[in-house]
């Protein structure tokens, strides 16, 4: 029987898994050019496994979209820069099809957001999340 440690630990690692798959997913479908499929297959894979709607999250402001992540069983501080590394892939890859589009502003600046968010509330500083956010900062700006 898993106690209550045990089960939040199996959470946000199962958690941990599917953002990576989700990830990998927009990774590999940005080398095969398949740019259109990128957000519907991201989308997909987040109803299926989070329960998650990628609309609604870009529909909402980013302080209500960071409380519903955070809100997800098993989000924690790395979970949370998972999604903002997958918005910022999405990103990147829409980029290559669409060039600025509105869609891809927003997702970047979700990826800002949730950057943000975690090095002013996050107990640990990371160089790779600090230039993302230089890097994000100069895309938009």
């Amino acid at each position: 029987m898993l106690n209550s440690n045990d089960y939040i630990m199996r959470q946000i690692h199962q958690l941990t898994q599917v953002l990576a798959k989700v990830i990998a997913a927009v990774v590999g479908l940005k080398g095969a050019g398949q740019v259109q499929q990128v957000f519907e297959i991201t989308n997909n894979m987040l109803n299926e496994q989070l329960e998650l709607d990628l609309e609604s999250l870009l529909e909402m402001n980013s302080k209500e979209m960071i409380q519903t992540l955070e809100q997800k069983e098993g989000m924690n501080e790395e979970n949370l820069e998972q999604m903002a590394d997958l918005f910022y892939s999405i990103a990147n890859t829409l980029d290559e099809g669409y060039k600025r589009s509105e869609k891809m502003t927003e997702l970047l600046q979700r990826s800002l957001d949730i950057y943000t968010h975690i090095e002013e509330e996050g107990n640990i500083y990371s160089i790779d999340r600090n230039h993302k956010i230089q890097e994000i900062k100069k895309l938009l700006g």
